[in-house]
């Protein structure tokens, strides 16, 4: 018992001692983690400092490149614009408002020729070309044909500029052109119809330079036919030329340098193209009330030159339209006159002038024109009727061939189901008649009838 407890008494001396040295070591380890702590906190804070100043200096330079970019140009991207009457399918390529236009058209004709089992020229079946209506032979069956030929793509566009703006067009289709045949492809080549510049330099002055439709020619009048041109008492010409615009109250007036060409008879090319001054034209367009109308007048230099014989004569013409808009009806009208239609009129059916024996040309008198009726039955049906004719006064020394008169009826029904689309046909009475001098022709008078149906779609 007395040794247990001496026993204890010696242990209670070591606990303590073990505990004091656990406390020692304790301290000291302690000590030495606050230490080590301490250390690291102050690298920690070190790093934060750092941080904090690279990452400064990050966002001025992120600031100095957001700067640069925002004085960088946009890229030219397409966007939609509300330009050309807001017409959804236009958009714009920088400061440029771009439209693309035009329509696909599908032409098929029923043809009765009186004198010819055909036209004088395959593109007589393609639309109403007065002067291939053949003339003095057996008439032959009912012939039809069908083409897209007059399907055709524009592209218009309109820059702002520190004066003014200016407007570009481009058009082309594919009639009066060939390539292929209708065994396989029915291909036709592209052809260019217009491609100007338009300067608008003020809102009053406008200069336009390029080809368009020709400064005579009041295009706004010619009747909605579903033939390529209508009637052959119409001008009806587009060339290169540089037109001058100046607008005045309620109205316009133009003038124009376009290209020449002279068509001659008993010569031996067709055009020559050996003029030294351009076509003169000047125009003006007036309005009064419902009733618009284009006074023009046209000086040009008729020439030829061979090398072997030469001669030049100065020719003027006039002309005169109008169109006069009611509730449901429209009256157009068209008069020329002149002895220096020639290729102006009639799709070139007569020419200028004709190469007497001794050289020198005679200019030929030559006077056209059409009145069209237009009705809108309704908002989706219209008809259109025009009366046409066209008239040369010949001189008796050339061949009872050529040609001397034209005339031509059309008659149409349209209707617009929806939107652009446009389906309809068209009856076209058509004459041509001979100058016969002497009566030497059994027959002087050709005639075609022309069934016309076609759809057409605008875009």
């Amino acid at each position: 018992m007395f040794k247990k407890n001496n026993e204890r008494k010696n242990t209670w001396p070591m606990m303590l001692a073990s505990v004091a040295a656990l406390s020692l070591s304790t301290q000291s380890a302690q000590a030495a983690s606050n230490a080590e702590l301490e250390q690291q906190v102050a690298e920690l804070q070190q790093q934060v400092k750092m941080l904090m100043a690279q990452m400064k200096k990050n966002k001025v330079a992120v600031q100095d490149l957001g700067s640069k970019v925002a004085s960088v140009p946009a890229p030219a991207t397409a966007s939609k614009g509300k330009t050309f009457g807001g017409d959804p399918s236009n958009f714009r390529i920088g400061n440029t408002d771009v439209n693309i236009g035009g329509f696909v058209k599908l032409d098929m004709n029923f043809s009765d020729y009186s004198d010819g089992a055909s036209a004088l020229a395959g593109i007589g079946e393609d639309f109403l070309v007065p002067s291939v209506i053949p003339v003095g032979g057996e008439g032959g069956d009912v012939k039809f044909h069908a083409h897209a030929k007059t399907s055709r793509f524009n592209i218009t566009t309109k820059t702002k500029t520190d004066t003014g703006h200016v407007r570009t067009f481009m058009e082309f289709d594919a009639i009066a052109s060939g390539q292929g045949d209708e065994r396989i492809s029915n291909s036709s080549a592209e052809r260019l119809r217009h491609a100007f510049i338009d300067w608008n330099i003020d809102g009053k002055n406008s200069i336009l330079a390029g080809q368009t439709w020709s400064t005579f020619f009041n295009v706004g009048t010619l009747p909605e036919s579903l033939d390529f041109v209508g009637p052959v008492g119409t001008i009806f010409e587009r060339q290169p030329q540089l037109r001058y615009t100046r607008k005045l109250n309620g109205g316009s007036f133009m003038l124009a340098a376009e290209n020449p060409a002279t068509t001659l008879y008993g010569a031996s090319e067709n055009p020559y193209d050996d003029n030294s001054i351009p076509d003169l034209i000047a125009r003006y367009n007036g309005k009064v009330g419902n009733f618009s109308y284009a006074l023009a007048a046209m000086t040009r230099e008729l020439k030829y030159d061979t090398g072997a014989a030469s001669a030049d004569d100065q020719g003027y013409a006039v002309s005169v339209s109008g169109k006069y808009t009611m509730a449901s009806d429209e009256l157009r009208f068209m008069v020329n006159y002149g002895d220096a239609l020639g290729r102006y009129m009639a799709l070139n059916g007569f020419r200028a002038g004709a190469i007497r024996d001794d050289g020198d040309i005679e200019l030929i008198d030559a006077w056209g024109g059409f009145i069209n009726w237009k009705h809108h039955w309704n908002s989706k049906w219209r008809s259109n009727l025009t009366l046409s004719a066209a008239s040369a006064d010949n001189p008796s020394y050339l061949a009872p061939t050529t040609a001397s008169d034209y005339t031509s009826i059309h008659a149409n029904l349209l209707y617009s189901p929806v939107k652009r689309l446009t389906l309809g046909g068209e009856y076209i009475y058509a004459t041509k008649e001979l100058e016969n001098t002497g009566n030497v022709l059994a027959d002087d008078k050709g005639s075609l009838k022309r069934l016309l149906l076609s759809v057409k779609y605008a875009f």
